[in-house]
């Protein structure tokens, strides 16, 4: 496996903090998913394109945005947009309704910890991962009425209507690892009322 070429202490930061420390895992991921996250910028992305070519690697295809996926509605106003952690939480609740694994692998700490109290505890990205494609209940709908974040904590709360026309109301409570702007989530706390 082949380290990451020198790029700049932001953009190592933030690909280390992703659990991206090789090549051959950056190939697993579009340019336009890299540039989302705080610290990579475009200088970033050509010293590393320059460096898979080198070795035989390209990014992966650039896919779907997950912040629009196309079977699921998403209602959300995000009235201060220069707040990372708000779109982290935004782009959580996304990628976990829509089960889109690689934008959750970008979002979440690899000792991530969902609980669902007087339920179930998950430990790690791909436990949660196995949850939500799990789910029984296709999603018609997320609409996220608010969220809010102060340091290491945030909430969200919100419906989903499944394509049944069944309402679910969520609440979300997010712990993040620290207070920096591109710190990973590492534990959410769901409640649902049905």
């Amino acid at each position: 496996m082949t380290i990451l070429p020198k790029i700049g202490k932001p953009a190592t930061n933030a690909l280390s903090s992703a659990g991206i420390t090789r090549l051959e895992q950056l190939s697993q991921f579009d340019k336009k998913s890299l540039l989302s996250m705080h610290g990579v910028g475009p200088k970033a992305i050509t010293l590393l394109e320059e460096a898979l070519a080198e070795h035989g690697l390209a990014f992966a295809p650039i896919t779907v945005d997950t912040a629009q996926p196309k079977d699921i509605t998403v209602l959300c106003q995000l009235n201060c947009d220069n707040s990372p952690k708000r779109r982290m939480i935004r782009d959580f609740l996304i990628a976990a309704v829509a089960e889109k694994p690689k934008a959750l692998s970008l979002l979440l700490d690899q000792q991530f910890c969902f609980v669902l109290p007087g339920s179930i505890t998950l430990i790690g990205i791909e436990s949660f991962i196995d949850y939500t494609q799990k789910r029984h209940e296709p999603i018609r709908t997320l609409e996220i009425q608010s969220i809010v974040t102060h340091g290491k904590e945030g909430a969200a709360h919100g419906v989903l209507s499944t394509k049944n026309n069944q309402k679910i109301y969520f609440a979300v409570m997010v712990l993040f690892s620290g207070n920096q702007k591109n710190a990973l989530i590492t534990q959410t706390t769901a409640y649902f009322i049905r």
